[in-house]
């Protein structure tokens, strides 16, 4: 749009958002779209009480309400009789822009990371205490206590037999 000057392209982007907004937030439902060439154009109703029809042209930032209808039949009929070869029912699947802005806001969104638990710290406990499968422990406790350790024997082993 470089017929436009910047306030109007705030603007347009605004209600843009907003539209976007609506949609995500279960405000405004689709019933319908279609590609017309250049770009996705769809038709919805916004879901509060007295809530018009709308006709949508664009995509992204430049998606704007082209036309109003005071019901969702008006609308679609009016739809269907432009787009009847390419309408689809449902919204129209995501964009790149949209895909790419989920993925960025997924990645600072702390309720779906999910934190590794804290890894064991190995736990020292005196003799007494340890349990009888928990030989690391065991040797650690005795290593702590008695510094470095030796191997040996108190009786040969030819007197032993």
């Amino acid at each position: 749009m470089p017929w436009c000057t910047r306030s109007e392209i705030r603007e347009v982007s605004q209600q843009a958002q907003r539209i976007h907004d609506d949609i995500h937030h279960g405000q405004l439902l689709i019933h319908a779209h279609a590609h017309d060439g250049h770009t996705t154009v769809a038709v919805g109703t916004y879901l509060h009480r007295g809530g018009k029809s709308v006709y949508l042209h664009g995509e992204d930032h430049l998606r704007q309400i082209a036309d109003t209808f005071d019901s969702p039949a008006q609308a679609l009929l009016a739809f269907e009789k432009v787009h009847a070869a390419e309408m689809r029912p449902g919204p129209a699947p995501l964009t790149d822009t949209e895909r790419e802005a989920i993925a960025a806001r997924s990645v600072f969104d702390v309720t779906t990371a999910k934190s590794a638990p804290a890894p064991a710290q190995p736990e020292t406990v005196p003799i007494y205490l340890a349990d009888a499968g928990d030989h690391d422990a065991l040797l650690a406790t005795f290593l702590e206590a008695h510094g470095e350790f030796e191997k040996w024997q108190t009786i040969p082993i030819e007197s032993a037999c």
